[in-house]
């Protein structure tokens, strides 16, 4: 009986100690999952960060170019004004040139 009892111990032993590794195993596992998910919650945080901020820089970039376009859009303005001012000024120098070719007899 001895033998039977000490063989069925090392078995119950042998049983336990294979739990024990697999459990352990498991945790580890289980561990690893965990980390691997956190590490992904924080890519997806930073990633949603970087999207807001990306957002922010598009809306910023378009409301400059409409500035920018409001800027071209008078400086077109006032390059028309200053051709039309020139061409005034053009035909006043002719009038002018020509009152002084014609002299004193008018």
């Amino acid at each position: 009986m001895p033998d039977d009892y000490e063989e069925r111990v090392t078995i119950l032993e042998r049983a336990q100690l294979l739990h024990d590794a697999t459990l352990r195993r498991y945790g580890d596992m289980l561990d690893r999952h965990e980390d691997s998910r956190l590490r992904h919650e924080e890519m997806l945080a930073r990633h949603a960060e970087e999207m807001a901020l990306l957002r922010g820089l598009m809306e910023q970039q378009l409301r400059t170019q409409a500035e920018l376009r409001a800027v071209a859009d008078r400086l077109a303005q006032r390059q028309d004004q200053h051709d039309e001012v020139m061409r005034h000024l053009a035909q006043t120098l002719d009038a002018i040139r020509d009152m002084l070719d014609r002299g004193n007899g008018h």
